[in-house]
C-alpha cells in the first residue's frame, strides 16, 4: 500500500492524498509480471529532428495501452502489469498554485501506475518506486504551451510549505537527452524521514517528474520512490526516454 503521508507531501505540494490502484484506493491486484529486459522487446526509436512540425492529427477518442510505458520499460523488475487509473484519480503536481496545465486545451487524457523493484531484488520484495504516467493529447498548440508554462511554474516556486510544515524545494534539472521534441526534468526535495516518519538528520528525500512532448502529446511521469525511499534520477531519465518512444510510435 502506498504511504499516504508520503504522497500528500509530494504529488500536489501537500494538497492531495495519494491514490493508488484506481478508484478502490488499494494497491493493484494484477498478476505479477516476470522481469524482462527492455532489450528483449522492440522499443520504438525516440529520435526526433529538432524543431520538426508534426502533421496535425485528429484528437483520439481514448488513449490505448500502447501509448504508455510497458512492463519491459521498467528500469528493474516490474512488480505487475501497469494499472490504468480512473479519470481524476491522480492530479498533476502543484507548484505554489501556479497554473500550467492548459486544461481548456486538453483533448483526451489517461493515467496509469507502474510499480517496479530493483533488478536484483528477491521475489516478493517491496517496490523500489511507484511511477505514475499521464498521457495527454492537446488541441491546437496546448502541448507547447504546457511545457512553457510548466517551466515557468517551477521557476516561480523554488520553495513552498507542505501541509505538514516541512519545506519543499523545486528545481529544474534540464532536458532529458533524446526524449521527444521537448522535455524537462524536475526534482522536489524535502527533509528525509524514516518509515516511522521520524526525521533523518542531514539527509533529503527526492522525487522526480519528467514531462516529454511529442507533437500534440505530453507524457508526464511522476517517480515518487517508495515510502521513505527516494526516487532515482537515472531511473526517471530512463523511463522518460522510453515514454517518449511510446508516444512517438503511437502519434506518428
Amino acid at each position: 500500500m502506498v504511504n499516504a503521508r508520503h504522497a500528500a507531501n509530494w504529488l500536489v505540494g501537500g494538497v492531495a492524498a495519494l491514490i493508488v490502484g484506481g478508484c478502490s484506493g488499494s494497491e493493484p491486484t494484477n498478476q505479477a509480471a516476470a522481469p524482462t529486459s527492455p532489450s528483449a522487446a522492440a522499443l520504438p526509436s525516440s529520435t526526433s529532428a529538432a524543431g520538426a512540425s508534426p502533421t496535425a492529427k485528429a484528437i483520439p477518442d481514448s488513449i490505448p495501452a500502447i501509448a504508455f510505458l510497458q512492463v519491459v520499460d521498467a528500469p528493474g523488475q516490474a512488480k505487475e502489469k501497469p494499472n490504468r487509473l480512473g479519470a481524476g484519480d491522480q492530479p498533476l503536481p502543484a507548484f505554489c498554485k501556479n497554473s500550467y496545465e492548459q486544461k481548456d486545451q486538453v483533448g483526451v487524457r489517461a493515467t496509469q501506475l507502474l510499480l517496479f523493484a530493483s533488478e536484483d531484488a528477491p521475489e516478493g520484495s517491496t517496490p523500489k518506486a511507484a511511477v505514475y504516467e499521464d498521457v495527454i493529447v492537446f488541441k491546437n498548440d496546448g502541448a507547447t504551451k504546457f511545457m512553457t508554462s510548466l517551466r515557468k511554474a517551477v521557476e516561480g516556486c523554488p520553495t513552498e510549505k507542505a501541509d505538514s510544515g516541512v519545506t519543499l524545494k523545486n528545481s529544474l534539472r534540464g532536458p532529458v537527452e533524446g526524449a521527444g521534441e521537448d522535455s524537462v526534468l524536475i526534482e522536489r526535495t524535502r527533509p528525509a524521514t524514516d518509515d516511522a516518519g521520524e526525521p533523518v538528520e542531514g539527509q533529503v528525500h527526492s522525487l522526480f517528474w519528467a514531462a516529454i512532448r511529442q507533437g500534440d502529446t505530453i507524457a508526464f511521469l511522476s517517480n515518487t520512490g517508495w515510502e521513505s525511499g527516494s526516487a532515482e534520477k537515472t531511473d526517471t531519465q530512463t523511463l522518460a526516454t522510453r515514454a517518449a518512444s511510446r508516444i512517438k510510435a503511437w502519434r506518428t
